[in-house]
């Protein structure tokens, strides 16, 4: 019969688990970190503010106990607000009871803080705007041609009045994007607010990219406007060109309608000079890149 060989890793293996097995059977201390979690509120209460919102307890186990909890994540540690409104100081000690995962294996050895202040408010409901946090690098030409689209743009949230009242705005967790050239629509996960809770966890935002370019648009009539009915106003030329820069789908669909050139009659008398700067109005998302001619000339005449 051929003996049989035990493999060294095996028997390596067998002795780590052996040695793990003795020394996890002692005892041990350690230090963990909870989280605060309120409970016991009145009813259309809320939590309004906590001196902590993390504690330290000192805990002495066996080395078993302890790294199964390891293992479990990080505990809550529940304190009761006793349905009390307004402030209230709470000795941790005696919310030990509420905490079912400290069982009697567990002995607590000390806890940081003591004590905890907090204070229940009534809770209410608000709408806040909704913001994006939006960074984008476009390709070489081209840019945004539209409104920025978010919906929704309003958002209700819920919580007590002194955390609520200084809030109203949300925002987004960033959305950031590299050499852009075709339309963004895209939803996005609202950043969290300690004790405020949303109607919605996320909102959709849109928004059209085109390649920017420029466009003339030529023999545009300048509008004379207020002028008394004593009085004419005649300037000169009356035409001019207007040269906009946008996407190019947008100036596209423009025509001289779109844009309006005027001088006013009271801005000519407020001047001294001989000739004066047309106003112009251009459509949104586009910018005015040149005015051909930048003054014009005038004549005022009484009747």
């Amino acid at each position: 019969m051929k003996k049989k060989i035990i493999p060294f890793s095996v028997i390596i293996l067998f002795s780590i688990i052996l040695w793990g097995s003795v020394t996890l059977s002692g005892d041990f201390t350690t230090t963990i970190k909870v989280q605060v979690r309120v409970m016991n509120l009145p009813k259309n209460f809320s939590l309004g503010s906590i001196s902590h919102k993390e504690i330290y307890l000192r805990v002495k186990s066996k080395g078993w106990e302890l790294a199964k909890l390891g293992l479990s994540g990080e505990p809550e540690f529940f304190v009761s607000a006793h349905r009390r409104i307004g402030k209230s100081r709470i000795d941790i000690r005696n919310e030990v009871e509420n905490n079912t995962w400290l069982t009697s294996s567990f002995h607590l050895v000390e806890i940081a803080p003591s004590h905890i202040e907090i204070n229940i408010d009534k809770s209410i409901t608000k709408k806040v705007h909704v913001k994006p946090i939006i960074n984008v690098d476009f390709k070489p030409d081209y840019g945004i041609a539209s409104e920025l689209i978010i919906e929704p743009k309003l958002l209700e949230i819920s919580g007590s009045a002194s955390l609520l009242q200084n809030i109203d705005t949300v925002y987004t967790q960033p959305y950031e994007n590299k050499d852009v050239d075709s339309k963004v629509e895209t939803k996005l996960t609202l950043t969290e607010i300690d004790g405020v809770s949303f109607s919605n966890s996320e909102c959709k935002i849109e928004f059209d990219v085109q390649k920017i370019v420029d466009k003339a648009f030529n023999d545009l009539i300048v509008e004379v406007r207020n002028v008394p009915s004593s009085k004419e106003l005649q300037v000169s030329p009356s035409k001019i060109t207007v040269v906009l820069k946008g996407g190019i789908n947008k100036l596209g669909r423009l025509t001289n309608d779109s844009i309006k050139a005027y001088v006013d009659y009271w801005d000519i008398l407020r001047h001294v000079n001989e000739t004066i700067e047309p106003n112009i109005e251009i459509p949104s998302l586009t910018t005015l890149i040149d005015v051909v001619p930048k003054k014009l000339e005038y004549v005022i005449k009484q009747f």
